[in-house]
């Protein structure tokens, strides 16, 4: 091949593997109880609400909100393979560079990143 070829193909390559790899790993999430004051708690860590937390893109998000007179309640919010990973998927079966970023956080993302848990007064 000539070297003027492997410059341009190259950057082709470099451009178009793993793409997923260069994302964040993390997300961010905004969570808001009502009523406030409410106490909230992220996988297992607590926060004040509303808040807005980065977490990690590739797992699922436990959200947990009480306050004293209330029922507590529970959300999770599950995580989908999104568009820069499907294209990685792709481009894996032209090349197999692309495969790699399919094993990165960046390859997914969380279902919802805009949560709000009403709590309801017990009787």
């Amino acid at each position: 091949m000539k070297k003027s070829f492997l410059i341009p193909l190259t950057i082709a390559i470099v451009s178009t593997t793993a793409c997923s790899a260069f994302r964040p790993s993390t997300q961010a999430v905004n969570v808001t109880c009502t009523p406030d004051s409410s106490v909230l708690t992220v996988n297992g860590q607590r926060y004040k609400s509303p808040t807005q937390i980065e977490v990690p893109r590739n797992r699922d998000l436990s959200i947990q909100c009480n306050k004293k007179g209330y029922h507590p309640a529970q959300r999770t919010i599950g995580h989908h393979f999104n568009g820069t990973g499907a294209l990685d998927a792709a481009g894996t079966l032209l090349l197999l560079l692309p495969g790699i970023g399919l094993f990165t956080p960046g390859a997914w993302s969380l279902d919802q990143t805009d949560v709000h848990v009403q709590l309801f007064e017990e009787q």
